[in-house]
């Protein structure tokens, strides 16, 4: 009976901490997405072009791409809890130098340095749950603390614009800034690692010998595919959706944008709700988990591309299916991060992470293009729609027969 208390504690979540640790995504989310969506006043204020404000984020994802490797690698070095105060200051610092750019090129700088700030905070964060979580509650614990970064995007996004609006965006920014980097003071003086930073023990090999150790491990390219996957449906859904809504469908610019915080909505609760499937009922593995959302959220891309534009499912409709893409499409996060802390050791944490970010990332920069180029040839977004859902199927499909070769199956200690 003792055993059993000991193991039952053992699988007890320490919710407060992963609130903590979540502070850092609230800060990322608030401060980029709230920049994002006031670009149509920055545009305004500094007299760019449609394309000049879309460099925001190829320049922001560009360093983030860049350096996602090395920055693993830095938070293997200084430990969690450093991360996680490096990350979200850098974010906070740069973005209250947003409100003093007087031009387009500082503007895309800054973008670029906040960037490094991102790289920074996700590894930490991974990092950070991998030490204080047993393998059997990991994918609810890192899908709680994603969905921090949907919480903040979702206040970014509908409380700057107005900030903005009343106050000017400079003066918005300079405040969601000081936001940021009081959660990292917050985290400085809440958090506290199972082990002091000091005494963190990173690989002794050398970075490269890390990276090709990594790069040799079937099981992690295998989840790096549906990191990749993952990275080309959101970038793609972020920004197109709200496009073809308005374009064909006939919603409203301010329906169409409602909308897509609806899709974010979903994210939340599919970051959370998939995690806790995962552990709870799937019983950690990983390998259903992934076919379940691949299938379920190809399904709703095949919806956008073939009944919401006949108008079979139309009005209220229309929000259900982009909630529950956002449900299904958004839920891999959690699962993701889970699955890559089950094949590699905590030493390797912070640059296996880093490693998986640039498969997400070059799905991120390679879906929207894609996805615009096949709108634009037939003149409609409807094959784009179903051309990912093939994609979203195939994929899943072939990490499904991959993984059950290369990924481990369920250890007894999950059960």
């Amino acid at each position: 009976m003792a055993q059993a208390d000991s193991n039952s504690n053992s699988q007890r979540l320490d919710y407060g901490k992963l609130m903590i640790i979540s502070m850092a995504y609230i800060a990322l989310g608030l401060n980029v997405q709230g920049f994002k969506a006031m670009l149509p006043l920055v545009r305004s204020d500094l007299l760019l072009s449609g394309t000049q404000a879309g460099l925001y984020t190829t320049f922001f994802f560009l360093s983030a791409t860049i350096i996602a490797v090395f920055s693993g690698r830095v938070v293997d070095t200084l430990g969690s809890k450093r991360g996680l105060v490096l990350g979200a200051f850098i974010v906070g610092a740069v973005m209250l130098l947003h409100s003093f750019v007087p031009a387009l090129s500082l503007l895309l700088a800054l973008a670029f340095f906040t960037g490094i700030g991102f790289s920074i905070i996700t590894p930490s964060v991974n990092k950070g749950v991998m030490e204080i979580v047993p393998a059997r509650r990991r994918a609810l614990s890192l899908g709680i603390t994603q969905a921090g970064g949907g919480i903040g995007a979702i206040l970014g996004a509908s409380l700057l614009p107005l900030f903005g609006q009343i106050y000017g965006w400079r003066t918005a920014i300079f405040v969601a800034g000081l936001v940021a980097i009081g959660f990292s003071l917050l985290l400085l003086v809440a958090y506290k690692p199972p082990r002091p930073d000091s005494t963190a023990s990173p690989s002794s090999s050398s970075f490269w010998q890390d990276v090709k150790l990594l790069l040799g491990n079937k099981a992690l390219l295998c989840v790096a595919m549906m990191g990749f996957l993952f990275g080309f449906t959101l970038s793609t859904v972020t920004t197109h959706l709200a496009i073809f809504l308005n374009y064909e469908i006939g919603l409203t610019p301010a329906l169409a944008g409602f909308a897509l915080a609806v899709f974010q909505i979903g994210g939340v609760f599919g970051k959370t709700g998939w995690g806790y499937i995962n552990d709870t009922y799937l019983w950690g593995n990983r390998r259903m988990g992934f076919l379940l959302i691949g299938v379920l959220a190809a399904s709703a891309t095949l919806l956008l591309g073939t009944l919401v534009p006949m108008g079979v499912i139309s009005g209220v409709g229309v929000f259900v299916v982009v909630f529950y893409f956002g449900a299904t499409g958004m839920g891999i996060p959690g699962l993701f991060f889970a699955a890559v802390g089950d094949i590699v050791s905590d030493k390797l944490m912070g640059t296996a992470t880093g490693l998986s970010l640039v498969f997400i990332r070059v799905g991120v920069v390679t879906g929207p293009p894609l996805f615009g180029l096949i709108a634009d040839w037939q003149g409609s977004y409807r094959p784009s729609w179903i051309m990912l859902g093939v994609i979203m199927l195939t994929l899943t499909t072939l990490f499904y027969i991959l993984a059950g070769r290369f990924l481990p199956a369920p250890s007894s200690q999950q059960r």
